[in-house]
């Protein structure tokens, strides 16, 4: 119990730490859904709130603005923001916290009426050995960076092949969701939600190079060094030993190395992306052609 709740004290001080408390007066967020698309949008309570529209496919095509959005999670949410939200008109939303992570972070929708549909496709949680990996390093403490990057490495390579259902599931909503934007998140909106993000602009045929550029966004969210200090700070009170600054980087930030650990897993288990898509997730040739209808100018 105690590694499960440092665990959950990190991802929700993660969220804490980057977005913090935000009051709202006169000036409340405005945000312009017609005029240029923004990537990085400026959502103050949601971390990593971002769009993966604009990308431009090998055929030549680009993925639609305002189709799919990724983030971390909506436990700070506040009634302005969901406003803003609102007008992007999302009608799907895919959670992939753990059952645990909802608990102690639910979602908060302030008007029902307005409230996307939610699904929720867990990911992690205790049952995960990654998850108790790092559970266990930090309730202990005295950890290198190198251990907290070798355990993000393990974490990047079993995502993908002990989560198939889940992302399998994942295309399954994009595809009967026609054409209405969808979100889908996490915690801190990096690893799970990361992943996910990568294989939708896989499955659209975005270049790697580009997949690689987007899910590397994530490191323009946080200034990673006072942030990490805080973090440790606070941790160091919950552990066995003293935790270094330096020593939780990997938890705040993405490196190339960790997607790259993903997709050589799925290339190791099934040969190429492509296998993976069709026989690991059912995304067949017929199924592929409508998410590309769907999502792609």
């Amino acid at each position: 119990m105690r590694n499960y709740l440092s665990f959950m004290l990190a991802s929700n001080l993660l969220v804490g730490l980057i977005a913090p408390p935000v009051v709202w007066g006169a000036d409340e967020p405005q945000l312009d859904v017609v005029a240029e698309p923004t990537r990085i949008l400026d959502i103050k309570s949601v971390i990593n709130f971002r769009d993966i529209g604009g990308y431009v496919t090998v055929d030549g095509r680009s993925t639609a603005w305002r189709k799919i959005f990724r983030s971390g999670d909506f436990s700070r949410f506040s009634p302005q923001e969901q406003l803003v939200v609102s007008a992007l008109g999302i009608a799907t939303v895919i959670d992939l916290r753990s059952d645990e992570e909802r608990a102690r972070g639910p979602s908060l929708w302030y008007d029902e009426s307005d409230q996307p549909e939610i699904i929720l496709l867990p990911i992690g949680g205790s049952a995960a050995d990654w998850f108790s990996k790092l559970s266990r390093q930090l309730q202990v403490g005295g950890f290198s960076r190198e251990e907290i990057h070798a355990t993000f490495i393990e974490m990047y390579a079993a995502i993908p092949l002990e989560n198939m259902a889940e992302y399998s599931a994942l295309f399954t909503h994009i595809l009967a969701s026609d054409a209405a934007p969808i979100l889908v998140h996490c915690t801190g909106g990096k690893d799970r939600t990361g992943i996910a993000a990568a294989l939708i602009l896989s499955a659209l045929d975005v270049p790697r190079v580009t997949i690689m550029q987007d899910f590397m966004l994530t490191n323009e969210a946080i200034d990673v060094g006072p942030v990490a200090k805080m973090l440790a700070m606070i941790l160091s009170k919950n552990s066995d030993h003293e935790i270094d600054p330096v020593a939780i980087e990997p938890m705040l930030i993405v490196q190339p190395i960790f997607l790259e650990t993903a997709f050589a897993a799925i290339d190791a288990e099934y040969g190429s992306m492509d296998n993976y898509l069709q026989d690991a997730l059912g995304l067949t040739a017929a199924r592929r052609a409508k998410l590309k209808n769907v999502l792609l100018d």
